[in-house]
């Protein structure tokens, strides 16, 4: 039996004695190409063209109202015999993180004054791809979002300020606007549900609740402007990653030739990425040596070949033949990662990128590489002379700029962006209409040093969110509810389960053994750093914790975004 498959954007041959399976995207331009593929006679109403005998319509997402009702009404009705909602529209990159990318540019959507005919758009395609991540894990969530201010007069998508240089600042409460779209979206769909499957859409009696926490990308701007020293985030930061997961590089082929390969970092397809993505630089350069001596030491056709002079018997032939394609796998692969962790520290060593680090992070933490706290005016004093360094490049430079909120920055079209993420720029100024800093979320989570990281260093906001989360202690003022706040007797302890994943089935678990799923959603990017995070909390605490964006960002690519905003794009 074959099977064809075929663009419905494309002409197609009919294959009228076939039934046809569709998978859609739930728009109006799906719906009118399937009822073109049966048309009628618009006098006689006969049928003058079938393409295929019976459609069966798989969409990716919610179908409107609007639009299921159009396609009932249509001549192509009679001919289809089924169609479902798939709940797939979302990204799971990894098994922990999703993205939910509305347009090109999701970033200059949200935050740019000129796109304010694009924010409710694009977060309402990103509540319907964060719904599809929702229905998927099968939970049913409650849902609060980060207000910085509850007493600020903000419109619920903004209001407009001017800044003291004369730039239009408006502080958009893009958090609230897609908590709310996203409880309506539920609230939709568990009414759905409810009505056609006898009351399945009600919440299930789980020890605690699922909850999706609804962030913008000004609840933390240290996290996408520091520097991280993970193998993960400095491949990013510092490398130019193909289709930004694949690595090119070259190497040596059996005959002794160089030859150009293009590897792809995934989780699923390499076991050393998946093990080592969230270690220190430092770590994995000596994880890799050590287990790459391993490797030789341990391979029978590696020893066979250093005693060649040694006649093998039949047996031992067989033993290095059956273990060519496993060692030639493995050999390639830990020739990828030297190459890749052996280039990020050829970059960092040849720059001043571990002082320029230190010093970042003794600017918000407050704490010296021992511990000690540093004062303001030695800050500003190593603040000018890093500046002076010719050795410092342009874009890190201007990380540098950025990161404290304690200096005054005049003139930097990045930094004075900042406003429109609800962060005041100008030193002496007030905005009334900004959130007061003390109207902000605070942490302060220090790491202590390991091996690989010899310094203290700040975690990112998300890490204290979500344990704060789970232990109840999560402000909310600051992290209000959309609707209602969850039954007061959530037990406030950890249970020990194991986690699922995005990617892999979950096996089904009675109602009382289940612990509830947190989500993080951040419209307007998540770093590297956010995502080692996240990990770190589900493997310590053993729970089902997942994040999602807007997109993915990296220092360098957030002050693009930065910078862009003030720029009238044709979108």
């Amino acid at each position: 039996m074959s099977v064809a498959i075929q663009l419905i954007t494309r002409n197609r041959q009919p294959y009228p004695e076939m039934d046809a399976v569709y998978i859609l995207v739930p728009c109006a331009d799906s719906i009118s190409r399937v009822i073109d593929d049966f048309k009628v006679d618009p006098r006689t109403g006969e049928l003058v063209q079938r393409q295929y005998a019976r459609a069966h319509l798989f969409f990716t997402g919610k179908l409107s109202d609007s639009l299921l009702a159009h396609l009932r009404s249509s001549p192509a009705a009679p001919f289809i015999k089924a169609a479902a909602e798939l709940y797939i529209e979302y990204n799971p990159i990894e098994s922990r993180v999703f993205l939910t990318t509305p347009s090109e540019q999701p970033f200059y959507a949200l935050y740019s004054p000129h796109a304010l005919n694009m924010v409710g758009s694009d977060l309402d395609a990103a509540a319907d791809r964060l719904l599809s991540v929702i229905v998927s894990l099968d939970i049913q969530p409650y849902v609060r979002y980060y207000r910085p201010s509850a007493s600020a007069p903000y419109e619920i998508l903004g209001s407009t300020l001017m800044s003291e240089s004369g730039a239009t600042a408006t502080c958009p409460r893009i958090a609230e606007s897609m908590a709310a779209l996203i409880q309506c979206k539920l609230n939709d769909y568990y009414s759905h549900e409810q009505s056609s499957s006898n009351g399945r859409g009600k919440r299930s009696n789980t020890l605690t609740p699922s909850v999706v926490i609804v962030l913008d990308r000004s609840v933390d701007l240290y996290s996408p402007l520091l520097h991280e020293f993970t193998y993960q985030a400095l491949a990013h930061d510092l490398l130019d990653l193909n289709a930004g997961n694949k690595y090119v590089y070259e190497a040596e082929s059996a005959n002794g030739h160089r030859q150009t390969i293009e590897a792809e970092l995934s989780e699923q397809k390499d076991p050393i990425w998946e093990k080592l993505r969230h270690w220190h630089i430092g770590d994995v350069s000596q994880t890799l040596t050590d287990q790459f001596e391993r490797l030789l030491k341990d391979n029978i056709g590696v020893q066979a070949a250093k005693q060649a002079s040694k006649k093998l018997t039949l047996h031992e032939m067989k033993a290095v033949l059956s273990e060519l394609p496993e060692f030639k796998r493995l050999q390639e692969s830990y020739s990828l990662h030297i190459d890749l962790a052996s280039k990020c520290l050829e970059i960092i060593n040849g720059s001043s990128l571990v002082m320029l680090a230190d010093f970042e992070q003794e600017i918000v933490t407050g704490r010296s590489a021992d511990g000690e706290f540093v004062d303001r005016t030695s800050l500003e004093t190593r603040l000018i002379s890093f500046l002076d360094d010719s050795e410092l490049d342009a874009p890190d430079r201007r990380r540098l700029e950025e990161v404290p909120q304690c200096l005054s920055v005049n003139d930097k079209r990045a930094a004075v962006n900042l406003q429109r993420l609800g962060v005041p720029t100008d030193r002496e100024e007030d905005f009334s209409g900004m959130p007061p800093l003390n109207g902000r979320y605070k942490w302060d989570a220090v790491t202590e040093p390991t091996d690989g990281q010899k310094r203290p260093r700040l975690e990112p906001a998300v890490k204290c969110i979500v344990a704060e989360q789970l232990s109840n202690t999560l402000s909310t003022e600051l992290f209000p509810w959309t609707e209602e706040a969850p039954p007061e007797c959530i037990p406030k302890h950890i249970l020990n389960i194991n986690a699922t994943s995005l990617r892999r089935p979950k096996s089904p678990m009675p109602d009382a053994e289940k612990k509830g799923v947190v989500i993080v959603y951040i419209a307007g990017g998540i770093t590297m750093s956010e995502m080692r995070a996240i990990y770190e909390l589900a493997d310590t605490l053993k729970r089902d914790i997942y994040i999602g964006s807007t997109h993915i960002i990296t220092p360098r690519g957030f002050l693009d975004d930065m910078k862009s905003l003030h720029l009238k794009m044709l979108l």
